[in-house]
């Protein structure tokens, strides 16, 4: 469940007796999953990630505060920064839930082959960053089964070249 949000598709897989790797980076979203994952009694099913999914790893990136829809966040990158590009303050790491740190998708393998994982469904709503999230993710693709990705594309339909990435990482 990449971009797990509050939780809705990380609960209802769980609560099928799956196995969820939830990723999701919003510091008062994940307290919610991680609440909703307690009251559930399903967290030997639950895997919870709290980074945003980049291009590259370690970096630390803003959200956008999004007024209306708690759910419409994105990662505030107009063009992709370059590695290790740091212009935000250590107070405001610790203090803003809207600072969020990086890690690839590549970095998920070893979870999933904890887990004795073969194939998965994928869920993925990250709010026009999916292309970045697909450009450090081939391990995954490569390693894993995956018939089916539920996706959404109304931010990124904003900005050809991510989607040309997608649908050329697709085919």
């Amino acid at each position: 469940d990449i971009g797990a949000n509050i939780g809705t598709y990380t609960m209802y897989a769980a609560a099928l007796g799956r196995f969820v790797l939830a990723i999701e980076c919003f510091a008062p979203n994940t307290d919610r999953i991680h609440r909703a994952v307690q009251l559930a009694n399903v967290s030997n099913r639950v895997v919870l990630v709290k980074n945003a999914l980049y291009t590259h790893s370690g970096q630390y990136l803003r959200l956008s505060n999004h007024p209306i829809n708690v759910g419409g966040q994105e990662l505030d990158v107009v063009t992709k920064p370059k590695p290790n590009q740091q212009t935000i303050s250590n107070q405001s790491i610790v203090n803003d839930p809207y600072i969020v740190k990086t890690i690839t998708l590549n970095e998920l393998v070893p979870i999933l082959h904890a887990r004795g994982m073969r194939g998965a469904i994928i869920k993925m709503d990250i709010e026009g960053s999916e292309s970045f999230a697909l450009e450090s993710g081939s391990q995954v693709f490569d390693l894993f089964d995956i018939p089916f990705i539920q996706m959404e594309w109304f931010k990124v339909r904003g900005f050809p070249d991510r989607a040309k990435f997608l649908l050329d990482f697709f085919y």
